[in-house]
């Protein structure tokens, strides 16, 4: 019998179905063993000093066995924004080990130029930007979404000329049930458009919201339903819907997940269009956002400003509906759609087959082996 190969796995698996799609295909292979510790089981957030101190020796012991892991593992995989120090990487480089990066996103990229907690110029900023370089210079293995992201990311942390090997992975999701589209199917003559994800400008959900005051304009029966993770951060939002006056088109609404399936029932009985992104960044216009994948993986049809990683995929009409970033250009392609149910369901049809060719569980795994195999 062949010895199996030891995976160490770095990062939070909270959230991430992509985490949970590699640890499913691990931990059902024949071929490997893995160890994953979760870095928030020893951490206390309440303010009780003995409850610390009696989790010192714990966590302490805790570190050595997981630095042993770490030093027999054959393979290290690093997930989405793992944390991993210079030193292991440089002692795994030195022991000639595999080191697997999924560079999903940029640590430097996301707290400077996207979230903008972190000044450009200062030296937290050079730090994250020194732990993607890095990343990118001593892992043997780097995992892209997609080659317009590949180049974005490895343009903005000054590594464009890496010699890394870069291997393509697209973004995935397991499979849900299936759509109703009771617009497209003649169920009803209100077109239910939604939204869901992080309420964050690369979304360009304003954008979205102001397009409902042009679409009122036309005789269609429509409404928006926006799905946030945050009451706090929805009030922006709110406040713009009240001052447009679209409280009857636009809702918002705060409390259903995937996590529970609220959202899930939701989008399948009722949402016959997704939106997907809108926003005005660099970023924004190279980007693949997940909720693009999540509609096609439930045969909905996505409106979307056509984005580089967008564009290596999908076409127009055919597997996905662009439009130009622009309320006025939203509420016309809408107004378009609304007046052709047949394509809404040919573009359901064939976006939801290439979920299945290129976005799918199946499809990830068959990638990933390779890469863990190679």
């Amino acid at each position: 019998m062949l010895e199996k190969k030891r995976v160490y796995i770095i990062g939070n698996l909270t959230g991430s179905t992509r985490a949970r799609l590699l640890l499913d295909f691990i931990s059902g292979s024949n071929k490997y063993s893995f160890s994953y510790d979760d870095t928030h089981f020893f951490k206390v957030n309440s303010k009780n000093l003995l409850k610390k101190i009696f989790l010192l020796l714990p966590n302490f012991l805790n570190s050595l066995s997981s630095f042993s892991k770490f030093l027999i593992s054959d393979i290290i995989f690093i997930l989405p924004m793992g944390k991993i120090s210079y030193l292991k990487l440089k002692l795994a480089k030195l022991m000639n080990k595999k080191v697997v990066t999924e560079f999903y996103i940029s640590k430097y990229d996301t707290y400077v130029n996207d979230k903008k907690r972190v000044d450009k110029n200062s030296k937290n900023a050079l730090a994250l930007k020194k732990f993607d370089q890095n990343i990118i210079d001593l892992s043997s293995d780097l995992i892209f979404l997609n080659n317009s992201e590949k180049e974005y990311y490895l343009d903005v942390v000054q590594r464009s000329n890496t010699t890394t090997k870069i291997h393509l992975i697209p973004l995935a999701t397991e499979s849900k049930m299936i759509a109703q589209l009771n617009y497209a199917n003649l169920k009803t003559k209100k077109l239910i458009l939604c939204w869901w994800g992080s309420y964050i400008p690369l979304h360009g959900l304003d954008k979205i919201i102001e397009s409902a005051k042009y679409l009122k304009q036309s005789d269609i029966s429509f409404e928006y339903h926006l799905f946030g993770t945050a009451d706090k951060k929805a009030v922006a939002y709110q406040k713009m819907i009240d001052e447009l006056e679209l409280n009857d088109v636009v809702k918002i609404d705060n409390t259903k997940t995937f996590a529970d399936k609220s959202l899930d029932k939701f989008l399948i009985e009722n949402c016959d269009i997704a939106f997907g992104n809108f926003g005005d960044s660099e970023k924004a216009k190279v980007v693949m956002v997940n909720k693009a994948v999540e509609a096609v993986s439930m045969k909905i049809p996505v409106l979307s400003q056509k984005t580089k990683a967008l564009g290596e995929y999908f076409e127009n009409k055919e597997t996905m509906f662009f439009c130009e970033p622009s309320p006025e250009e939203i509420a016309k392609a809408i107004f378009k759609i609304s007046n052709n149910p047949e394509l809404i369901k040919s573009v359901s049809k064939k976006g939801f087959n290439l979920y299945q060719k290129r976005f799918s569980k199946e499809a990830y795994i068959e990638d990933i082996q390779k890469i863990l195999e190679s």
